[in-house]
Parts: structure tokens; sequence; C-alpha cells
């Protein structure tokens, strides 16, 4: 239940900053306090592999061999936190 929750929070977080993404290191910043990293990382994953979130990798700036990643609401996701689309059961979503 607990990554269902997570997972609506992250869709939630992308959705305020519609249409930009954000990058990997501030949702994890946002949202560490309550959730374990590896729960971020792996509910990351699910909303990508679900189709509602896209992911790109960018070279680091200034580091080699390292990347940026950035993470950005898909019209699916938009749909889904709106209500246009069927609920997903592996997502909770909080309305209200």
């Amino acid at each position: 239940m607990k990554q269902t929750i997570l997972r609506g929070k992250i869709l939630d977080l992308l959705k305020k900053v519609y249409p930009d993404g954000v990058d990997e290191i501030t949702v994890i910043s946002i949202l560490y306090q309550y959730h374990r990293t590896e729960d971020i990382h792996s509910s990351l994953a699910y909303v990508v592999d679900k189709e509602y979130v896209e992911k790109k990798q960018q070279p680091h700036p200034f580091m080699q061999q390292e990347y940026v990643k950035w993470y950005k609401l898909k019209p699916k996701g938009v749909d889904l936190l709106e209500g246009n689309i069927d609920a997903d059961p592996g997502i909770l979503i909080q309305r209200g």
C-alpha cells in the first residue's frame, strides 16, 4: 500500500511542474523524508514502465561518465490524475 501512495505522490509532484520535468535528485530530495530512496527509485521505474512518465538521461554538465535523469509527466499521466482514464490499482491518487 505504501508504494501505491508514493507513486501517486510522484505523479502529483510532476503535475505541479508540468509541462516541464524535474531531475531525479530533486524528486528524491522532496520525498526522502517519508520514503526510502530505494522505494523512490522503484516507484519512478514503475510509473515510467506504465508509460505515465517519460525518463530522459543526459550527460552530466561537468562530471564525466555521469548522467542526469529527468522525469516528465506524459499526457497519459495527466489523464490518470484527472480521472479521464480508468484508475490504476498500482497507483493511489489522493483527491481533494
